[in-house]
């Protein structure tokens, strides 16, 4: 396996919004496990308060991502029904000319953006012994 690409995003839930964030995005990792069969890991997190959550996504490679990408630009609209605002993103590993200039256009002005292209060293488990 080469270098993984991770993400990290963190974005508040809009008041009174909870129950139904909560249940969208099940829905929503549901369609991403459906749908991003390269997708290594799809974690949420909610913070102790319900007020916030964080995405932390594992792929293979960046190409994995552009493709997550994608389809998140097919599947976000619904997402605004929930997210109050995007708090900050962090990318890991190299990112490929496309991905960048996909990230480039999502990115929001204020938003504390994150990154770290050059992988050290690492591994990754695929299953836990």
């Amino acid at each position: 396996m080469g270098t993984p690409f991770v993400y990290v995003g963190t974005w508040t839930i809009k008041e009174g919004k909870f129950e139904e964030a909560r249940k969208w995005l099940s829905e929503h990792a549901d369609f991403v496990e459906t749908n991003e069969p390269r997708l290594i890991a799809f974690q949420m997190y909610f913070d102790e308060e319900g007020k916030s959550c964080s995405v932390v996504q594992v792929h293979p490679d960046s190409k994995s991502m552009e493709f997550h990408m994608q389809l998140l630009a097919q599947h976000k609209q619904n997402a605004m029904d929930y997210i109050d605002k995007i708090v900050s993103e962090q990318y890991f590993g190299p990112m490929s000319a496309d991905l960048s200039k996909t990230v480039a256009e999502w990115e929001t002005p204020g938003v504390a953006v994150i990154r770290r292209p050059d992988h050290i060293a690492g591994f990754t488990r695929s299953s836990i012994r």
